[in-house]
């Protein structure tokens, strides 16, 4: 008898670890880890637009990621630096080479987005950040100092 309690302590306390672990992983991979880098591989990146999804504090952001024709990486967040703090402020890629801002209509060319000549109704370009091989990394400051244009982001009721 004092076996099976020990064997059941034992399962409980194995199978508690496994949950642990496993809410662990999860968290980083969505980006719950708040006092981490956003990193993910440019491998699979082109010319078209990839949508990066990042949880920081709480706030759901976007980053839209693409490589230029010459093969740079180019970052910036998924919210307009006009209508920002408009729950419609995000672009979306409409095809031919252009992305559509989903508040005011207006549509700009893709080979804008993570140039530091875009300003006005643009995507926020985001020149801190680096890249190693395959991998982008955008630091954490750079990800806490920017969740505040997203507090309002896609929240459309």
């Amino acid at each position: 008898m004092k076996r099976m309690k020990s064997v059941a302590l034992f399962l409980l306390l194995l199978a508690a670890a496994l949950v642990l672990v496993g809410c662990s992983a999860n968290s980083e991979k969505n980006g719950a880890n708040d006092s981490a880098a956003l990193t993910f591989s440019s491998a699979e990146l082109t010319q078209e637009p990839t949508f990066v999804d990042w949880t920081q504090n709480g706030t759901a952001m976007q980053l839209i990621a693409r490589k230029d024709e010459a093969g740079t990486v180019r970052l910036a967040f998924n919210t307009c630096q006009s209508c920002g703090g408009s729950p419609y402020a995000w672009f979306e890629y409409i095809g031919d080479n252009t992305l559509q801002c989903q508040n005011c209509g207006l549509k700009f060319p893709l080979d804008t987005v993570g140039t530091t000549k875009a300003a006005g109704c643009n995507p926020v370009t985001i020149m801190d950040f680096s890249t190693d091989g395959d991998t982008v990394t955008v630091p954490q400051k750079v990800l806490a100092e920017n969740a505040e244009r997203f507090t309002n982001w896609k929240k459309i009721k």
